[in-house]
């Protein structure tokens, strides 16, 4: 890599909305390519529908972020996609707790 080349920088957002209407995803978005702009930065992002269509993202990612969502936490507990996404949670805590895996995964 020469020094003019930039850094690919994978983002993963995980979108918590379930289809409702929100600012949050487009503050993410916005916040997202502000930051990139300012720091000169490639960055790719991609959304997953979490609770709509049980989508979640590999550990191919650097970043996680997660848009929160509508409604108590304790609404969908024991649902499928909170099963997952917990299941999820814990594969992201394991790959961060390996000794092999030197570069963590962020979730934010």
């Amino acid at each position: 890599m020469n020094f003019k080349e930039k850094k690919l920088i994978r983002v993963a957002i995980l979108d918590l909305y379930e289809g409702e209407a929100n600012q949050g995803m487009r503050c993410i978005r916005d916040i997202l390519n502000q930051f990139a702009a300012t720091n000169d930065l490639n960055l790719e992002r991609t959304e997953f529908e979490v609770r709509q269509k049980l989508e979640l993202p590999d550990s191919s990612f650097d970043v996680y972020i997660s848009s929160g969502g509508p409604g108590s936490p304790l609404e969908s507990e024991g649902s499928e996609w909170e099963k997952r996404d917990v299941s999820w949670l814990q594969e992201v805590e394991k790959w961060n707790g390996g000794p092999s895996n030197p570069l963590k995964k962020y979730i934010i």
